[in-house]
């Protein structure tokens, strides 16, 4: 009997189900509990008593390292100041003036477009943002300190010479063009080429024959009438006066 109830009839065995269930009600998360009397004499026994010695300050500040290097970054060195002054130099002293973005750049690749430059009469420069901004600061230039927010390159030149720097600038893409300035004035990109590859002469020639085929052959002249007027009006005043002024002086 016994095995047939093993062999027919076979136990099957359930696992157990546990829950966790709170004893008494659910903990208050804004008005807890004071605790118990054991934990409450720990918790004031490792509460300092003494007061700060210091405001409670970031870490960045507390640090000594980092203080002292923002105190040295503050300070103008010397040396800052001479190569402002040949950083202005080559400001007022340059035609051309043109900023480009410099990306990252092999040694030998920099001193290719430095010869390239150079035998066009072309000059590349780096100056770190600090003596930009002591060379700059109070100057006309001063509009283009935004572009010394990334690494840099500065290309100087005596003529304008938009063209040949264009042809240099292929040879090395690592050099982006920002921004220039020609005469004075300050460009983007794009009028910088546009104005640098402009033949002024010409231009000013092409005017000059427009304003005549507009206003008509006798264009000097319509400018000029008013002022010829007036001249002729006070030569004649003057000469009656003096007709009317000699009688009397004799």
């Amino acid at each position: 009997m016994s095995l047939i109830t093993y062999k027919v009839f076979r136990y099957v065995q359930r696992p157990l189900l546990l829950e966790q269930r709170r004893h008494k009600s659910k903990v208050n998360i804004q008005k807890p509990r004071k605790p118990f009397y054991l934990r409450g004499v720990f918790n004031q026994f490792v509460t300092p008593f003494w007061p700060a010695k210091r405001d409670p300050k970031p870490l960045w500040e507390l640090c000594d390292n980092v203080v002292q290097s923002k105190q040295l970054l503050e300070e103008t060195n010397p040396y800052q100041v001479v190569l402002a002054r040949e950083c202005l130099n080559w400001y007022n002293n340059s035609r051309m003036i043109a900023f480009l973005h410099e990306n990252p750049i092999r040694g030998e690749d920099k001193m290719d477009l430095q010869i390239l430059l150079k035998r066009d009469n072309m000059f590349l420069k780096y100056w770190g943002r600090k003596v930009s901004e002591i060379a700059l600061t109070g100057t006309q230039y001063e509009a283009v300190m935004p572009l010394f927010c990334s690494p840099s390159a500065i290309v100087f030149s005596p003529e304008v010479n938009v063209a040949k720097l264009r042809k240099c600038l292929k040879t090395t893409p690592q050099y982006v063009l920002m921004a220039g300035i020609l005469d004075g004035r300050l460009l983007n990109a794009n009028d910088f080429l546009k104005y640098g590859q402009m033949d002024i002469t010409s231009t000013r020639a092409g005017l000059v024959q427009t304003l005549q085929s507009a206003a008509g052959v006798n264009l000097c002249r319509q400018l000029t009438h008013h002022q010829e007027t007036l001249v002729t009006r006070l030569g004649q005043i003057g000469k009656g006066e003096t007709k009317g002024s000699s009688p009397e002086e004799t």
